[in-house]
């Protein structure tokens, strides 16, 4: 994947894509903080939302990364996971569009 050139157009369209799938799982995080801390109820809980948020960033930092060399392989988990959806990748080169779905399939057997 590291031989596969981005024109300009399709540099467009990831950019686009990763910065939604990036916006949709941030406020999926924001909306289950607001829900934790609405019905904290123990001070230890205070610690372990301390702790969801240190796991979430470590997770965020690991996966968000928008090099162009691994860019497909990130595409292909945002996709499993339903940050975006394959329509968010429209225009892309259809040999991307494959792997991407490709990685996608196989992340979700």
């Amino acid at each position: 994947m590291r031989d596969m050139k981005w024109n300009q157009s399709e540099k467009s369209i990831a950019r686009a894509a990763f910065d939604k799938a990036f916006k949709n799982e941030c406020n999926y995080i924001i909306e289950t903080l607001r829900e934790r801390v609405s019905n904290l109820s123990e001070p230890k809980e205070i610690w372990e939302l301390e702790d969801y948020l240190s796991d979430k960033r470590k997770e965020i930092d690991q996966k968000y990364d928008y090099r162009y060399s691994v860019l497909i392989r990130v595409f292909g988990v945002l996709v499993c996971e339903g940050w975006i959806e394959m329509k968010d990748l429209e225009g892309l080169g259809e040999e991307k569009l494959q792997r991407v779905q490709s990685i996608a399939s196989c992340l979700n057997e």
